[in-house]
């Protein structure tokens, strides 16, 4: 990292959080937009036929990931191809291989969640940003010097090393290291941050008393943060949990001082889209990156599902706050109304009807096989009222099935534990196992 990015641009990205209004924020991303717009007309092409002079940024077509993949040589602006890309990638994650790629590139590959994997790639100055902005913005308090993280992840990536560069200390690990390895890796190391999903966060605060040092900070990502988790995870550390919002798009949104989540909005460009709720409060994300050229991410379509706030937040920043992270669009539940059509219920109204049935449930999962059958998986607490609890869920999922114009499906309760997604490795709630 150059000495200008670790003097400059870190302190620059925080305080643009803390002091830009609407007004100067709105500005920049106009400005942004039309330079990011010029230079890719110029040397993408797969942009040059389509950026013309004057373009309204609604015009721009979306691009998601399919086509990304699909004409990612054209994309991209530094002569990449992808088949070598994903060669090099697999060839990494087999060997454990971290280096970059010929050129000075960095190369991840995407969990691919939803069956679809796909490529993202850094130049050493979009690095420099990267490592800048994970440092400025990582939820993590802002007086805490020392910063000694267990950093959990499917797969370590040369980008993610950028934020070493501010002085922290990165140890990596994947999601399946066994329990017992992280909390001895974490007293040897002496490590006073643990970062990563809240599933894995929940086992090591559920062992609290074999971490021998103090936990400062605790940062979540790669799956939904359940109010029940969240407390769990909090009580045990004596810390709040803080989230960041994370993808192959880049750092989308991250917490505050106030304990919020905030669209990085000075580095990417969020647009929300109509998801088909039929409460009208949750939106799809569509992402431009305002500062990415070697693979551009122009008017990019998530499957994610949020739900966007004002700009009042007690911190001060006028950046949009995230209220609420709905989960994706493939694990929207589909349902029957009274006609036969076809409506959905939101991931977050089923995580809520089960979270709030009894504190006595451990874990959850809900699988739906067909409109017409919803599976409950149930973990509970040993002497729990299996039957009450139950019944709990299954008025709350009537309600909210009820609310969304649909017919709540047979629901199927086992004791069967949840399973994690076998592509990525994380434990999603809310599974939809039909299209």
């Amino acid at each position: 990292m150059s000495l200008v990015a670790r003097a400059v641009l870190g302190p620059r990205l925080r305080w643009q959080f803390d002091h830009w209004d609407e007004e100067r924020l709105l500005r920049h991303q106009r400005r942004r937009l039309g330079r990011l717009s010029r230079t890719l007309a110029r040397i993408s092409p797969y942009y040059r036929d389509i950026l013309r002079p004057g373009i309204a940024l609604a015009e721009i077509p979306l691009m998601d990931k399919a086509t990304m993949m699909a004409e990612f040589d054209r994309i991209n602006t530094a002569g990449l191809h992808r088949d070598d890309l994903v060669s090099f990638r697999i060839r990494q994650e087999h060997e454990g291989g971290n280096e970059l790629y010929p050129g000075g590139y960095s190369v991840g590959l995407s969990s691919g969640t939803s069956g679809n994997a796909v490529l993202t790639v850094l130049s050493a100055q979009e690095r420099d940003r990267y490592g800048a902005l994970l440092w400025a913005r990582s939820g993590l308090p802002r007086g805490l010097r020392q910063r000694r993280i267990l950093f959990a992840l499917r797969t370590n990536n040369p980008a993610f090393a950028a934020v070493t560069q501010f002085g922290v200390t990165l140890v990596h690990v994947d999601y399946f290291t066994p329990v017992p390895a992280l909390i001895e890796l974490i007293n040897a190391e002496h490590l006073n941050i643990l970062a990563g999903p809240p599933s894995l966060l929940r086992l090591l605060a559920e062992r609290r008393e074999l971490i021998t040092g103090p936990i400062d900070a605790v940062v979540s990502y790669a799956e939904e943060l359940d109010p029940g988790t969240r407390e769990v995870i909090s009580t045990a550390f004596g810390v709040p949990v803080a989230e960041i919002y994370q993808g192959a798009e880049g750092l989308l949104a991250a917490t505050c001082p106030a304990g919020r989540l905030h669209l990085n909005e000075d580095v990417s460009l969020v647009e929300l889209a109509d998801a088909g709720d039929p409460f009208a409060t949750t939106r799809r994300v569509i992402v431009t990156d305002l500062y990415r050229t070697t693979q551009p991410f122009l008017r990019y379509q998530l499957n994610d599902l949020i739900e966007v706030g004002g700009r009042d937040c007690s911190c001060g920043s006028a950046f949009r706050v995230v209220e609420h992270f709905h989960g994706r669009s493939d694990e929207v539940l589909l349902l029957r109304d009274a006609a036969g059509r076809t409506t959905r219920l939101m991931p977050d109204y089923v995580r809520r009807a089960i979270d709030r049935a009894s504190p006595d449930v451990v874990e959850y999962q809900a699988v739906q096989h067909s409109p017409d059958l919803l599976e409950v998986r149930l973990v509970l607490r040993a002497g729990a009222d299996a039957a009450g609890i139950r019944d709990a869920i299954r008025r709350n999922l009537e309600r909210w099935c009820e609310r969304a114009g649909g017919t709540t499906p047979r629901l199927d309760f086992s004791a069967r534990p949840p399973e994690r997604n076998p592509r990525s490795g994380k434990l999603i709630r809310v599974v939809r196992e039909f299209p």
